[in-house]
């Protein structure tokens, strides 16, 4: 709620917002898994398809989704 509250009241003056997250694909590779980074919609079907493609039935795979936060607050 930091990032809203900020946006909204304080005019885009953000503090302390900056969140780094581990990289999740390669700590999913790290463990012989499968990472998948999804960062435009036109990709989703591809990746989908190979996610669910035989060679990888017995596999775990693990999707990441990045989205735009701007579009996310106060809709």
């Amino acid at each position: 709620m930091v990032g809203p509250w900020q946006e909204f009241f304080y005019e885009n003056r953000t503090q302390s917002l900056i969140w780094k997250a581990a990289d999740f694909v390669k700590l999913a590779e790290s463990y012989g898994h499968v990472g998948m980074r999804i960062e435009n919609p036109s990709d989703l079907k591809a990746r989908s398809k190979e996610a669910f493609s035989p060679k990888l039935k017995e596999r775990f795979v693990f999707m990441i989704f990045l989205t735009d936060q701007k579009k996310m607050y106060f809709q």
